[in-house]
């Protein structure tokens, strides 16, 4: 049994992986949709598997088409209303007006995330401030995942 305890552990392990456009392995890289994909299939998620090789998530651009991506997440995650989130559930955050980007939660005091982003070219781990709260517009769990 996957817990959410164990969607924060796994997704540390992938603190430092080097970002890379569609990519999905603490080996190679990771984008911030590999992630998410890459964690679930360390962790045995079958939606995971499936996801890594769904056209949705391998065939978008650097910003990918929100349309896609909402419909990729939709059918492989679970989605929740935002303040229902604890840690080891997944952020949908936008950067410009469209959402367009995944984090995974790792605490709620404080708040942190854990996310492949491309500014910085690496997964990192940081806190949530005001700009990073204002930027979150929808939350997910994996699929089978415990508390």
């Amino acid at each position: 049994m996957t817990t959410r305890a164990d969607v924060v552990l796994e997704a540390r392990e992938w603190v430092g992986v080097r970002w890379r456009h569609q990519a999905a392995s603490k080996k190679f890289g990771a984008d911030c949709i590999g992630l998410i994909a890459g964690v679930g299939q360390q962790l045995g998620l079958a939606e995971a598997s499936l996801w890594l090789v769904d056209a949705r998530r391998n065939s978008y651009r650097t910003r990918p088409d929100p349309a896609m991506l909402l419909s990729a997440a939709d059918y492989y995650l679970q989605s929740i209303p935002v303040q229902h989130v604890v840690a080891g559930d997944i952020l949908l955050m936008r950067f410009a007006v469209e959402p367009q980007h995944f984090a995974i939660v790792s605490s709620l005091d404080p708040y942190r995330i854990i996310h492949s982003y491309a500014q910085v070219r690496k997964v990192v781990e940081h806190g949530v401030d005001r700009t990073w709260r204002q930027r979150i517009v929808g939350a997910y769990r994996y699929r089978g995942v415990n508390a």
